[in-house]
C-alpha cells in the first residue's frame, strides 16, 4: 500500500515515486483514479498521478468499473445494505497505445464509464451533426 496525502503536492510526488518502485519490482497495484467515492455512483474527476505513474513505468493499465457499491455502502455511512456490486474488468491498455497523458486518461474514463449502468453513464455527443440533427448517426 502506498498512502497518498492529497493535500500535499510534494507528498503526492513522493507517493508516485514510491509506487513506481513497487511496480518496478513486478508487483501489480490497484489505484482508485478518482481518489474517493462519489455519493451517486457517477464518475468523479480523475487524479493525474496514476497516469503519470503508468507512463513513467511503461506498464499496462487495466480499467475496472465498480458498480453498485454506492447502494450497498453509501458514502458517509458505516452500515452495509444487501445488494449487488459488479466489477467489470476491461481490456488492458498497453503502453504503446497510451498517447499523451490526457489521451490515456480519456481512454480509461470511457472504459470505466461504459461499465456503469446507463443512468449513471456520462452523456456524450458523438458529433456536432448529431447534436443538431439527432436522426443523423
Amino acid at each position: 500500500m502506498v498512502p497518498v496525502d492529497r493535500g500535499n503536492r510534494d507528498a503526492g510526488i513522493s507517493a508516485v515515486r514510491a509506487a513506481a518502485a513497487v511496480l518496478r519490482q513486478g508487483i501489480n497495484m490497484t489505484i482508485y483514479v478518482e481518489g474517493h467515492r462519489s455519493f451517486d455512483g457517477k464518475l468523479l474527476p480523475f487524479k493525474k498521478g496514476p497516469f503519470y505513474l503508468a507512463m513513467e513505468c511503461g506498464v499496462p493499465v487495466v480499467p475496472v468499473t465498480i458498480s453498485g457499491s454506492h447502494y450497498v455502502m453509501p458514502k458517509g455511512r458505516f452500515a452495509i445494505k444487501p445488494g449487488t456490486v459488479t466489477l467489470t474488468f476491461h481490456p488492458p491498455i498497453e503502453p504503446e497505445e497510451f498517447g499523451s497523458r490526457e489521451d490515456l486518461m480519456e481512454r480509461v474514463r470511457r472504459a470505466i464509464d461504459s461499465g456503469l449502468p446507463e443512468d449513471l453513464q456520462e452523456r456524450r455527443v458523438s458529433s456536432v451533426s448529431s447534436a443538431v440533427n439527432p436522426s443523423m448517426p
